[in-house]
């Protein structure tokens, strides 16, 4: 016995096998911590001596205020459908200029400097500029939305083209493979990890997108709501909104990771 034990600790140089969480235990400790954060903020709610803190039950209670008043499926359609547009103009745009940088050194050496002075824009500044361009409408949240979901696509394509094996490359020269043929066998699905990556980080970024154009427009959307429902020291009201994003972006996020996880482990296990 003392010596299987000897060798079990040889074996593990001197230190017992950290044991990993199960997925069960991983989604008790996840909805463990959900649960604290909703008990604490429901204690200091009630321990508050303003009126304006609410408690998560308060919430809820103003989610099914404006579910029956029909308020909230209203507006949650109007930055619904103005995201939706957005994300796939900003992400096919940002796929398309990703992949011509990441593969070709000239569009490369044309596009850059652009690319990184936009990107190093506070992309906050120019939204006045294109509303006054676009005017109040649906436009406007489409085109900003765009252009904050734009960037993470096109950088991390633009990344995971150059990170395509250099090996596999001169595999398919060597076969004679045309242009096209290459993009689709070799460099796209390469590149696809970096491509659902880029993806995943536009989420936020199209959410703060919308929500700030509606900030901006105050005419509809879930923004507009939160501006209206503040204003009026609303406060219930106005945080449901705030939840509603973030219920959706976390939806989102979530997807695309489980996605990006499940092409790494393929990618690994080749």
């Amino acid at each position: 016995m003392v010596g299987v034990a000897t060798d079990e600790r040889s074996a593990t140089g001197g230190r017992r096998a950290v044991r990993l969480p199960s997925r069960v235990e991983e989604r008790l400790w996840w909805a463990s911590g959900l649960v604290l954060v909703v008990v604490v903020w429901q204690v200091y709610a009630m321990l508050s001596t303003s009126s304006l803190i609410v408690g998560p039950w308060e919430v809820v209670e103003a989610t099914g205020d404006l579910i029956a008043s029909g308020e909230l499926w209203e507006y949650a359609q109007s930055s619904a459908l103005s995201f939706a547009i957005g994300m796939l103009i900003g992400s096919v745009s940002g796929l398309v200029i990703g992949l011509l940088v990441g593969r070709f050194r000239l569009v490369e050496i044309t596009l850059d400097p652009y690319i990184s002075a936009l990107y190093a824009t506070p992309l906050v500044a120019i939204i006045p500029v294109l509303i006054v361009l676009l005017g109040f409408g649906p436009l406007s949240k489409i085109v900003i939305v765009s252009i904050f979901v734009f960037f993470p696509v096109a950088i991390n394509t633009a990344a995971g083209v150059k990170e395509v094996p250099r090996d596999l490359l001169e595999l398919a020269d060597s076969f004679c493979s045309r242009e096209m043929l290459t993009w689709r066998d070799v460099v796209v699905p390469s590149a696809l990890p970096f491509i659902v990556t880029g993806l995943r980080l536009s989420v936020g970024r199209g959410l703060i997108g919308v929500v700030v154009a509606e900030f901006e427009t105050a005419v509809t959307g879930l923004g507009y709501l939160i501006l209206s429902k503040s204003r009026r020291f609303l406060m219930a009201e106005s945080l449901v909104p705030v939840v509603v994003l973030m219920i959706a972006g976390f939806v989102l996020y979530s997807l695309l990771k489980r996605v990006e996880d499940g092409m790494l482990e393929r990618r690994r296990g080749l």
